[in-house]
């Protein structure tokens, strides 16, 4: 796997191309996956969804925005930042329970994309980003107690891209039988 930033030899941080192009398409991207109406998203918006999904800081930034339930602006996003603080909580299924529709239609969304990737691309850079965005969606699934679909979601993420950290995450969460505990008090102290 090729880490998101490197050490120049005066030590400062260097980010990858591909690591830049997620954060400047990531209030995109947000826009695409919530955008009113059930249908699928447009091929501009999978070509958002699928670059935004390239790095694993979008990603998770992406989680919290999702289920957030005074539906946050998409232009306000931004990339998670590991130093400012623990992981959403969102990610592990914690916390208020979210819009299911928000969350299915996002999925979907993801799913959509992928299959766009699929179909017309498949070359250059683009295929983390397309596992990205079906981890993303195997996530969603995930959240709304959908094992099945996540599994299968995670399943092919992980043959785009064998090393996607949430793709991985996502599979072993399902396979050891681990669900969302929304909006379960009791059950979020167990795990904290």
């Amino acid at each position: 796997m090729i880490p998101s930033t490197v050490r120049s030899p005066d030590q400062t941080a260097v980010r990858f191309p591909r690591e830049i192009a997620a954060a400047v398409t990531l209030p995109a991207a947000a826009a695409s996956l919530v955008a009113p109406g059930a249908g699928p998203c447009t091929r501009t918006g999978a070509i958002a969804i699928v670059t935004a999904c390239g790095a694993l800081a979008t990603r998770l930034a992406l989680v919290p925005f999702l289920v957030a339930r005074d539906l946050p602006d998409p232009r306000s996003v931004r990339g998670f930042d590991p130093s400012d603080g623990p992981v959403p909580p969102a990610l592990l299924g914690l916390g208020p329970g979210p819009d299911r529709d928000r969350v299915r239609t996002a999925g979907d969304r993801c799913a959509e994309a992928w299959r766009v990737w699929r179909a017309e691309d498949r070359l250059g850079d683009s295929a983390a980003g397309a596992a990205g965005a079906l981890a993303l969606g195997a996530w969603c699934a995930w959240a709304l107690g959908s094992s099945a679909r996540a599994e299968t979601r995670a399943r092919y993420a992980l043959e785009t891209c064998a090393d996607d950290p949430l793709a991985g995450l996502v599979l072993r969460s399902v396979l050891a039988g681990s669900s969302p505990t929304w909006g379960d008090p009791r059950r979020d102290r167990r795990r904290s």
